[in-house]
């Protein structure tokens, strides 16, 4: 996939109509909420760039007592997500995290090491499905697909397809896989929120094993069944329908303008192109 490279600086984003009413809204919900409110949006995946750019945004806030994350992203780097997690907490007080519609994989992690999590009617958190770097080549996969090729392999009853596709199924592909699935694990095992209760390991199960699609929604109502009390649903409809209105102000923006990534709070902006994929460190065809 290709997108166009954005002519526009962030400069010239700062007085764009989109960003001048986002800006407005989010001091309105900050103002309602008695929070500093920022924005995390993001087509493309979770990255180092995108937890540095957070950092350098935060850090220049003024002190932020109760920070407000309104987060959107299907996932990314783990390490990267729980770095992003990490700053929040260090630069507020208290931390929550607002999730309009989704926040997935990777960016689950951000969601479940919150203070406080807000699910919004449609909001849906997913299992931890994080990206896989190839040891030998500058590609990620999903974990669930390293997943699902072992579970076909160990089902298949044809002596030929087991051989084969195990041969193509590098072994330093299999190690990368099991090493990231039991770092999500310790990540969750590690988390306060989780550590304390006494169904933690049904909670961990949940957002690493249980599902075998990794795009399965984790909605309220499962929360609610896993005891995790700190999960809750805005119940002030106008401060409902504020925060779906800066989602679909945001969605728009990124959209219009084919961005990758939108940070944002009521001072400052920063924007990210999507990343260039690199066909010429594609793996040649295995013989």
């Amino acid at each position: 996939m290709s997108h166009k490279k954005t002519e526009n600086s962030e400069e010239d984003y700062q007085c764009d109509p989109a960003i001048v009413k986002l800006k407005e809204k989010i001091t309105q919900l900050g103002t309602k909420r008695n929070s500093r409110v920022v924005l995390l949006f993001l087509e493309d995946e979770i990255n180092y760039y995108t937890a540095l750019n957070f950092l350098n945004i935060l850090r220049k806030e003024p002190q932020i007592k109760r920070l407000d994350l309104i987060l959107e992203s299907s996932g990314g780097d783990l390490v990267m997500a729980v770095k992003i997690a990490h700053i929040c907490k260090s630069y507020s007080e208290e931390f929550t995290v607002i999730v309009p519609f989704y926040a997935k994989s990777a960016a689950s992690i951000i969601a479940l090491s919150a203070d406080n999590l807000i699910l919004n009617t449609a909001g849906e958190l997913g299992p931890i499905d994080p990206q896989i770097k190839h040891p030998a080549f500058d590609m990620y996969f999903p974990a669930s697909s390293i997943k699902n090729a072992l579970e076909f392999i160990e089902s298949s009853k044809d002596p030929y397809i087991k051989m084969t596709m195990a041969d193509k199924l590098e072994p330093l592909l299999i190690g990368a896989y099991n090493q990231t699935i039991e770092e999500s694990k310790q990540y969750l095992n590690e988390l306060p929120k989780i550590d304390r209760l006494s169904n933690k390991d049904e909670i961990i199960k949940v957002f690493t094993e249980k599902y075998v699609d990794h795009g399965y929604p984790i909605t309220y109502k499962i929360f609610k069944q896993l005891k995790l009390d700190f999960v809750s649903r805005i119940e002030d409809k106008d401060e409902e329908n504020l925060i779906y209105d800066i989602h679909e102000l945001a969605i728009d923006f990124l959209s219009n303008n084919e961005l990758g990534g939108l940070i944002l709070t009521q001072n400052t902006i920063k924007i990210s192109e999507f990343q260039e994929e690199k066909d010429e460190n594609l793996p040649e065809e295995i013989e």
